[in-house]
């Protein structure tokens, strides 16, 4: 296969050496001249350099993005704009509403977009997988995660100053840069988390525009609670977890390469557990490329990010505000129809929607049926009810599409207000609208007073526009660009 690579830093030319090593025929593209040797990371022969990311992507039968966290979204979208299956470095995006629009983005063009999350193929990680999902420790009570190391010796012959990772601007930072890969296995072994707390901050000397030290408390939806540390100036590098259960705990140790389990009787049984990541990117992109040949799904779907992206965004309101925040699990949305009239009237009958709403009067049953029925049958408008665990949370009408615009309405059930699910709905609607592609931008119109709604669209990516003529707040959320801007890669 003709593999694509954005990116020529240490981790790109990772992935371009592999591709070459499993017979493939890689093509690179890498906006600023190729840096010296990095120790343990060979200058990649035997790879076409392309000119643009474009250039690149022609005639690609998979993309891999290794630049920059901050172009991970524009190079994922121009990929599967040209239906390119692309595997994206952590993070898939900035935050959940940018990642949310790609997997739509992908979901309605059919193309597969995988998360490079390589530590799912470390020893260590499955290993503590296979021994949670067989109830070996029992029910998951409290987990430990941390990993810190020294920035400025990551990437030998360059300034770290210069690097990504001590860039606001280029996606830097503990939690975007570090965090990711535990809370992506912590997730992944423990379920969704139900609130977070933390504190991201600069504490040491390096010089950086970014949080060098993140701690997180977090509470698990199942009822347990976890704890997770990174940073960026411990000296020696430390990388594990202490996962303790109802019947047991699991302890892993990346430096002394060993995970011990604890029984009920508190006796340990160790196991070793080699640290070597090398094998990891070679798993991880032939499970890629086998997904790519074979059309199965994507070996880490992009609604994995979402939900890590939306903790590290908690993270940052949390520490920002000095409060707990709530979540919720991502909705899933499905075409409303005639079965769901009932529902949808007393939804819009309710008295605090009527309140908020333009039209606050109360609607009878027959003008609902007539309204229900136009809807349905317009094919410039989206009527979508909004689930999340097989329970209506919510619905949200997109439409009438004038042009690349369209106004996008929500309306939350009773039961579901004051829990965080008015952005959760946003951000999904919001991203599935603008996958369409006659469609460039949603606006919203909010009364002034209506602050719950006010920090829904503003946490679902909208930003205010003004004031309509009847008094309403005007909220516009435009769709990201595809076009990649030329910053270093890694």
């Amino acid at each position: 296969m003709r593999v694509a690579v954005l990116g020529q830093g240490s981790i790109g030319r990772r992935h371009a050496q592999i591709a070459l090593d499993l017979g493939h025929r890689p093509v690179a593209y890498d906006p600023a001249p190729l840096s010296p040797t990095l120790p343990g990371v060979e200058q990649v022969s035997g790879v076409e350099q392309a000119s643009s990311v474009d250039e690149c992507l022609q005639q690609a039968d998979a993309a891999i993005v290794a630049s920059p966290s901050s172009e991970h979204a524009s190079q994922a979208r121009a990929a599967i704009e040209q239906d390119v299956p692309v595997l994206v470095e952590k993070p898939l995006a900035l935050d959940r509403v940018s990642a949310a629009e790609l997997d739509w983005l992908a979901r309605e063009r059919g193309v597969l977009l995988s998360v490079a999350m390589n530590l799912r193929e470390h020893p260590g990680v499955l290993a503590l997988r296979e021994l949670t999902a067989q109830g070996a420790i029992g029910e998951i009570l409290s987990a430990s995660l941390w990993c810190g190391s020294w920035l400025p010796g990551w990437r030998g012959g360059v300034d770290y100053r210069d690097s990504y990772s001590a860039r606001r601007e280029l996606g830097g930072g503990a939690l975007l840069d570090v965090a990711v890969h535990e809370l992506d296995y912590l997730l992944w072994l423990a379920g969704p988390i139900r609130s977070v707390g933390a504190l991201a901050r600069r504490v040491s000397a390096l010089q950086l525009d970014v949080e060098d030290v993140a701690q997180l408390s977090l509470e698990l939806t199942g009822g347990g609670v976890a704890q997770l540390t990174v940073d960026y100036f411990d000296r020696a590098y430390t990388r594990g977890c202490r996962i303790v259960g109802s019947r047991g705990t699991l302890h892993w140790s990346w430096e002394r390469q060993s995970l011990t389990r604890y029984d009920e009787s508190g006796a340990g049984s160790p196991q070793s557990i080699p640290s070597d990541v090398a094998p990891t990117y070679r798993r991880q992109l032939e499970r890629f490329l086998d997904a790519v040949e074979e059309g199965t799904q994507a070996p880490v779907p992009a609604v994995y990010a979402q939900q890590v992206l939306a903790v590290v965004d908690a993270a940052r309101r949390a520490s920002h505000e000095g409060r707990r925040v709530a979540l919720v699990p991502i909705p899933t949305l499905r075409e409303a129809d005639e079965r769901d009239r009932e529902r949808l009237l007393a939804w819009r009958n309710d008295p605090l929607t009527r309140r908020w709403s333009r039209c606050s009067r109360e609607v009878g049953d027959e003008e609902h049926v007539r309204w229900l029925r136009q809807t349905l049958s317009d094919s410039r408008t989206s009527l979508w009810l909004a689930e999340c665990d097989g329970r209506p949370v919510g619905q949200v009408r997109v439409g009438p599409r004038e042009g690349e615009d369209a106004e996008i309405h929500v309306a939350l059930a009773p039961q579901a207000r004051g829990q965080g699910f008015g952005s959760a709905v946003l951000v999904q609607a919001g991203a599935r609208a603008l996958a369409d592609p006659g469609t460039e931008q949603l606006h919203a119109h909010v009364k002034a007073e209506n602050e719950a709604s006010l920090r829904a669209f503003t946490a679902a990516g909208f930003q205010a526009a003004g004031t309509a003529e009847d008094g309403l707040l005007r909220l516009e959320r435009r769709r990201a660009s595809a076009a990649a801007t030329a910053l270093s890669a890694r």
